[in-house]
């Protein structure tokens, strides 16, 4: 479909940012030290097991791994499914040790990374919040939908209920290296410290859960899979802790949306040079500032553009075919460079 005039500048925009075009070594070096620096905060919350009292680590050390974890999913799994978690100068060798990774780290957080990102991923991009074509994300939760859903995190061990990958096939060896993973560093934190370690781990992917029911109903819930411009469908949102339960940028939800092929570390550049380009009318619609508009998106009360700004989200009429399902605009899906 043709895009509003801003829109096809702010997504031109993108392909400077896109990670074909930033430098590999720096790139790399980026992304991996961020990984560094997961795995040292999930080795201190085991440590600091140690020297905290019970009542005060487990709700605590649960908050901060199940932070690290979403961490791990959006730096991680989420980067390798756009192909740009690792550069190497091969594109098909850079594709192919993303698959690896991403499959490494899915097996670790019990998540069918071949299924639900490698091949889910680009439909929702695609298709976002379409009931019959995107795969990840077909009818956002919000409101009262989300709370009933967020119950299930009461429970500990509740996150298995709503693990996206339990509508694919189970892989018993999958699982089996899962579940030795952490049942190895749960055993040597009962050793090391004690039986509240095990505990942390649970309850900690209950908070990645919760993190990510969040993320969903700010991203792309409260209406806007009524948009009828795909790359409408989601929104920018800021709020007080969302270095540390947003991380790695994932916020910058709209201009990912945009282009993404943007690496986490460029979307705030990118940001800037969308609201450039975004008609002012438009910020308060797609932009979420302020707890109270949070509050609003979650509970699914957020407003779209009125009928008197219609103008500014729909292109103009032009005489002519309607390309933009050409060639190039399938390359620019698949990440690549025009």
């Amino acid at each position: 479909m043709k895009h509003p005039e801003w829109l096809r500048q702010a997504i031109a925009a993108g392909r400077e940012l896109h990670s074909t075009r930033q430098p590999r070594i720096r790139h790399n070096a980026i992304n991996l030290l961020s990984l560094a620096a997961l795995i040292c905060g999930g080795g201190l919350v085991g440590a600091a097991s140690e020297s905290v009292p019970v009542w005060l680590y487990v709700p605590i050390g649960s908050l901060l791994l199940g932070c690290m974890l979403f961490g791990l999913f959006i730096l991680v799994i989420h980067e390798c499914s756009h192909e740009m978690f690792v550069l190497l100068a091969d594109p098909r060798r850079s594709r192919a040790l993303n698959h690896r990774i991403g499959w490494l780290f899915g097996v670790m957080l019990f998540t069918d990374y071949e299924n639900h990102w490698e091949k889910g991923h680009l439909p929702h991009h695609l298709h976002p919040t379409d009931p019959d074509r995107d795969p990840q994300n077909p009818d956002p939760l919000d409101g009262r939908r989300l709370l009933a859903r967020m119950r299930w995190l009461l429970l500990p061990g509740g996150a298995l209920a709503l693990n996206p990958s339990r509508r694919y096939p189970v892989s018993l060896p999958r699982l089996g290296a899962g579940l030795a993973i952490w049942v190895g560093l749960g055993a040597l934190g009962v050793k090391l410290a004690g039986f509240q370690v095990p505990v942390v781990m649970v309850l900690s992917f209950n908070v990645t859960a919760l993190l990510n029911l969040i993320k969903i109903a700010q991203e792309h819930g409260s209406g806007l899979s009524r948009e009828a411009d795909p790359y409408l469908r989601t929104r920018t949102y800021f709020y007080a802790t969302s270095i540390l339960t947003s991380p790695f940028n994932i916020n910058y939800h709209f201009e990912h949306h945009a282009s993404f092929g943007v690496p986490w570390y460029a979307l705030p550049a990118f940001h800037r040079r969308v609201i450039e380009l975004m008609p002012s009318e438009l910020h308060a619609y797609y932009v979420t500032r302020g707890f109270r508009a949070f509050c609003a998106q979650l509970a699914g009360r957020r407003p779209l553009p009125p009928a008197e700004l219609r103008s500014l989200t729909h292109a103009r009429r032009t005489i002519g075919r309607d390309r933009s399902a050409g060639p190039r605009a399938i390359d620019a899906a698949r990440g690549r460079r025009l």
